[in-house]
């Protein structure tokens, strides 16, 4: 969950207030607006502070109703911190609580685009864990179909050997087979439990640094051998200096290898086009980097390109489908988010986006505008 899902959600309308007003017009505004704070405009619409619920009782305390007569610009918050609609969830929530604030503008490309509280940031995170738990369900109820399939195989190939075993003459080669068959079910068993232990597992969660280029032309060298092996020519599309992420090296390089793995077993059947893998680093927003990786196969029909992120979902025959939903968890715990485009014909695109951390290197390179007043269609200042 992020800034930019909360304010769809909730809505992106926000009041604002000139810092030239008066405290008592705040008051009356907020009043009627029933919101618990305004954001505090100059003359060009540029965000210089924020007047709350809190603000108001302070100024009366300190000055009594002398203080309604005050213009906002004496009494309003004006070290506002803002974030971008890409900012998570428990960063927000992190920021408010060591700051002691409760509400946040969310900007974007410069704009104001809405407001974030503190009531928001609970009510949506207070979803999220309802979700995690129906999800949580669903997974125990698919991890007893998938190890039931297993475990029902180990007892018939048992029972099998066992009557080959009371032949006369033994059937070797039966049970042998027999044997062999359980021995692969008990592997798969196992595979299982890994999978699911991946999926949980909160671990090894230290970040640092990293360039994405770099991960990516590691994970290329190892898997090289596949690709040759499988008829796959690769372009890379790789920023020449791409941002860096706070992330760890080992589970992102999970997610690159899970993905171009994807992709090549996806044209695995292609046999009237050329077998291409492309992987591409670019800036997608401000703030953000994306990866994609695109296959020629086949495509992935929407319907099953809605829910292939879900536990347990493959389009593989003999795929346990974990593997996506493990590389959303990692992304998702990175603050980024994870999807796949295709046209169900022409190849899929399975793309991650995440946070820069290099703030110095995005503005650098992209600096915004300041900041300017929401859209016309929000509420006027007064």
């Amino acid at each position: 969950m992020n800034a930019g899902k909360i304010l769809g959600r909730k809505g992106r309308r926000v009041f604002t207030v000139s810092s030239s007003a008066t405290l008592a017009a705040a008051v009356s505004r907020l009043t009627k607006s029933r919101v618990g704070a305004l954001v505090v405009t100059d003359a060009d619409g540029g965000v210089i502070g924020i007047i709350s619920e809190r603000d108001v009782v302070q100024a009366l305390g300190h000055r009594g109703t002398a203080a309604l007569a005050l213009p906002i610009a004496k009494v309003m918050t004006s070290a506002v911190i803002t974030c971008t609609e890409n900012s998570s969830l428990i960063w927000i929530m992190n920021k408010m609580t060591r700051g002691r604030f409760r509400h946040m503008p969310v900007v974007r490309r410069g704009d104001l685009a809405g407001l974030v509280s503190m009531g928001d940031a609970v009510k949506f995170r207070l979803a999220d864990l309802e979700d995690t738990l129906t999800n949580v369900q669903s997974i125990v109820a698919s991890i007893a179909h998938e190890v039931r399939q297993p475990l029902a195989a180990i007892a018939a190939n048992g029972g099998a050997a066992l009557r080959f075993l009371a032949g006369s003459p033994v059937n070797g080669d039966e049970v042998r087979a027999a044997l062999t068959r359980m021995i692969r079910d008990c592997h798969r068993t196992n595979a299982v439990f890994d999978s699911i232990r991946a999926l949980f597992d909160s671990s090894s969660q230290q970040t640092q640094s990293i360039n994405l280029n770099d991960i990516i032309v590691e994970v290329l060298q190892s898997v090289r051998g596949e690709l040759e092996e499988h008829g796959v020519a690769v372009r890379s599309q790789l920023m020449a200096e791409a941002p860096l992420v706070a992330a760890n090296s080992t589970q992102l390089q999970e997610v690159v290898t899970n993905l171009i793995r994807n992709a090549v077993e996806a044209m695995a059947a292609t046999a009237d086009r050329a077998r291409v893998l492309t992987v591409r680093t670019e800036i997608h927003r401000k703030g953000a980097i994306r990866v994609a990786i695109d296959d020629s196969g086949p495509g992935i029909p929407q319907k099953q390109l809605n829910r292939m992120f879900g536990a347990f979902v493959s389009t593989k025959a003999s795929g346990m489908g974990l593997g996506l939903a493990i590389c959303k968890m990692i992304i998702e715990r990175h603050g980024g988010e994870i999807s796949a485009l295709s046209d169900g014909r022409s190849g899929t695109t399975m793309q991650f986006i995440l946070p820069i951390s290099d703030r110095k290197y995005w503005e650098s390179a992209h600096r915004p505008p300041p900041l300017r007043r929401a859209a016309p269609e929000r509420s006027a200042k007064i």
